[in-house]
């Protein structure tokens, strides 16, 4: 399963219908009350992580989970 990520444009219904944020918890009641359980679900970081620090944890948990990272060994385009 192949998943392509875009930047919105300006005219994109996200920005015309909006969206809702759930919290956590509740996100995973949801989905246990429709039988589904999360593939994974690991803390990457916290409010006093650096980008650099959750971009490095992200990949090597994507990674762990069986995900291929393009690009080069950090996730950036060399």
């Amino acid at each position: 399963m192949k998943y392509k990520i875009k930047k919105a444009k300006k005219d994109d219904p996200i920005y015309k219908k909006g969206f809702t944020i759930s919290s956590i918890k509740d996100y995973f009641q949801s989905k246990k009350d429709k039988g589904l359980k999360p593939l994974f679900f690991k803390k990457v970081g916290d409010k006093n992580s650096s980008r650099d620090e959750i971009l490095q944890n992200l990949i090597k948990v994507l990674k762990e989970n069986g995900w291929k990272i393009s690009g080069g060994s950090n996730g950036k385009n060399n």
